[in-house]
This record gives C-alpha cells, sequence and structure tokens, in this order.
C-alpha cells in the first residue's frame, strides 16, 4: 500500500516553475483515490501550463491499474498547454509501463533534475 504522496514545487531551468510529486510504496488499486488527490491539488496550486512530474523512484509496486492516473494528468497537462515527465528508476516499475504500452506518450527520465530538464522545453 501506498506510504504517502510528498510534494514540493520547484524551479525549472526556463524560470517556469514545476511541481513535482513523489509517491512512495506501492501504487495499487487502494493507492488510485490518494494519487488522483494529489494529481488534482497539484493542478489546483499551478497556473496556466502546469508543468509536472511524477517521481516513481520511490515506489515498488506499479499495477497496470493505477497507469490511468497517470495518463489522465498527462492529457490534462497537454489540454492547458503544460507538460509531464516521469521519473522512473525501478526496473518492475518500467516493465509496467511498457507492457501496458504507456511508456512512449511519456517524458522519462532517471533523474529528478533530468525529467524537470525534459518539461522545461516542452
Amino acid at each position: 500500500m501506498i506510504s504517502g504522496i510528498s510534494s514540493q514545487t520547484i524551479d525549472a531551468p526556463d524560470g517556469s516553475r514545476a511541481t513535482v510529486l513523489t509517491p512512495h510504496g506501492e501504487l495499487d488499486v487502494a493507492a488510485i483515490a490518494s494519487l488522483d488527490s494529489a494529481v488534482r491539488s497539484a493542478f489546483d496550486a499551478s497556473g496556466p501550463q502546469p508543468r509536472l512530474v511524477v517521481d516513481l523512484s520511490d515506489v515498488t509496486v506499479l499495477e497496470p491499474v493505477v497507469v490511468g492516473i497517470l495518463l489522465d494528468a498527462r492529457r490534462r497537462c497537454r489540454k492547458a498547454g503544460g507538460a509531464m515527465a516521469l521519473v522512473v528508476t525501478v526496473p518492475e516499475v518500467a516493465a509496467i509501463l511498457d507492457e501496458t504500452g504507456v511508456a512512449p506518450l511519456f517524458e522519462m527520465a532517471t533523474r529528478l533534475e533530468a525529467a524537470v530538464q525534459l518539461i522545461s522545453t516542452s
């Protein structure tokens, strides 16, 4: 089960601000509501053209059912003229993104700084 989601706002190299959500533990069915709430709060706190990074480096399990929340966040970012990236360091998490066919849809990096760079130039 998810043990929490931390959130921070950081400055991107292009002068924009990015919201970073870092879930901890398992992203499973029980975590859907928490992740969805955190994503919605991030959008509410960001201005126009939201920049969002979901740092999955502390996620031990990513169940395919949770991928829908990530896809919805990506859609919302793009619709608002913003951008979204994922930080993926755990091989099992990367495998789920590949197996579900969504990996090509996301900007992905293995370090937070690189993910922020990806969305600051979008």
